[in-house]
């Protein structure tokens, strides 16, 4: 079974501006909706404002500042905007969500600067007049857990999954821009040091945290994780990693990562920088992570066969050829086994990790109607994050609300009828 690239890419695009959308209600009220419990509208922050003298290994918030993309044929380009800005939503509880935003990655020429696989602009303010079965920012379901918390929502817009703090130079390779090279912003982190400064200057001490971001933003909870930590020492923290399970290529792991200049948490054991952090697999670094601070729940969540995290390790595979893009049974196969290696091995070394493996191959859930729905892994998804965040010393979690264990798929409705023979 293949995917075709513009399949996959449509659906990139369209989830890219579904997970970055903020909003906030209508005057209108829904008929047969209690809005009693709907925290206040979102509001967007201006770094440049808020804090205008910020840096942060010596650049300042910004988007990737792509160069225009240049149509081979017409000659037209595409112009993007590299102003960074962040959202808040108020609650009505001393709780906390910080969310990074998903929306691909780049690491070379081809896709950093012709054949965009990330996302280059802050979403615009799009309202939604009511965001029914929004998955945790539904403030208005009543069984939603994180309907009265806080919220802080940082865009994700410069290819490097939240983790750079560099100006990388890529080549003109296709000789788009005159046999120019070309600056891509990877500030992704930086980015989040600012919307972090923020969050502590408005949030004293929260009894409780939930790190999660959704695809690329999935990387940049478990890796911003150990920061909010540091940030808040008093507050009960917890991260979930939704569909990011980090199965790369190897070029990838030693090359495309390091024009990025990733900041490790080096306090970490194994993290620092005498330790090679950066030939560390994702399950590795949930491990070590989770080790550090036992007394954290951390978790991942992905469907058996989430096609668009296959279909980005095939880019990896083959990223100076789009031509080859597309998603094959074989590599879909490779992904799959690849994804239940590093959750089986990060669950046997962290006592306070889990996973939840549901079927299918769907993309994220953390902002889809699909996170009320979800119950293919034996327990309602909604009820394992229940537990999760409901007992914070607890590893289990309450009984009544389905316990708080590692979970895999029995039917999880294979793409490919025999991996062994694809």
């Amino acid at each position: 079974m293949k995917k075709s690239l513009r399949t996959l890419m449509v659906s990139v695009a369209i989830l890219s501006l579904f997970l970055s959308i903020s909003y906030s209600f209508s005057e209108t009220t829904p008929p047969g909706q209690d809005l009693s419990f709907i925290p206040g509208p979102w509001t967007e922050i201006d770094p440049a404002q808020a804090y205008p003298e910020f840096t942060y290994n010596g650049l300042t918030p910004s988007c990737a500042a792509c160069p225009p993309t240049i149509d081979a044929e017409t000659g037209e380009g595409i112009t993007y905007n590299s102003k960074f800005t962040f959202f808040t939503r108020k609650g009505r509880s001393n709780n906390l969500v910080i969310y990074f935003q998903g929306g691909g990655a780049c690491w070379d020429s081809v896709n950093c600067l012709y054949e965009h696989t990330y996302y280059e602009e802050v979403p615009p303010s799009i309202l939604f007049s009511f965001p029914r079965g929004m998955g945790i920012f539904d403030g208005a379901k009543p069984v939603n857990p994180f309907r009265t918390w806080n919220f802080v929502y940082i865009p994700y817009c410069t290819g490097d999954i939240h983790w750079g703090a560099k100006d990388a130079v890529y080549p003109d390779t296709w000789n788009r821009y005159g046999g120019l090279p070309q600056t891509i912003r990877h500030r992704g982190f930086v980015n989040f040091q600012v919307a972090l400064k923020w969050a502590v200057d408005h949030f004293a001490s929260p009894d409780k945290i939930f790190v999660a971001g959704s695809s690329a933003g999935s990387y940049g909870a478990i890796l911003g994780f150990p920061y909010v930590k540091e940030a808040f020492p008093q507050s009960r923290v917890y991260v979930l990693g939704d569909a990011g399970n980090g199965v790369v290529a190897e070029d990838f792991q030693t090359t495309g990562m390091a024009n990025w200049n990733v900041q490790f948490p080096s306090w970490i054991p194994g993290m620092d920088a005498q330790s090679n952090p950066e030939t560390l697999n994702q399950a590795e670094m949930y491990a070590l992570i989770a080790a550090y601070y036992p007394e954290s729940k951390v978790a991942q969540y992905t469907t058996a066969w989430d096609s668009n995290q296959a279909w980005f390790y095939n880019v990896q595979l083959n990223s100076e050829n789009p031509a080859l893009w597309d998603l094959t049974d074989p590599l879909w196969c490779d992904w799959h086994t690849q994804m239940l290696d590093f959750v089986h091995y990060t669950a046997a070394q962290a006592p306070n990790y889990r996973y939840y493996i549901a079927a299918g191959e769907i993309h994220t859930i953390l902002m889809a109607p699909e996170f009320y729905t979800e119950n293919s892994a034996g327990i309602p998804f909604i009820n394992w994050v229940q537990a999760m965040v409901s007992n914070p010393f607890g590893m289990e979690g309450p009984s009544l609300q389905g316990r708080w264990m590692n979970l895999q798929c029995q039917d999880c409705g294979d793409p490919v009828e025999d991996c062994s023979n694809p």
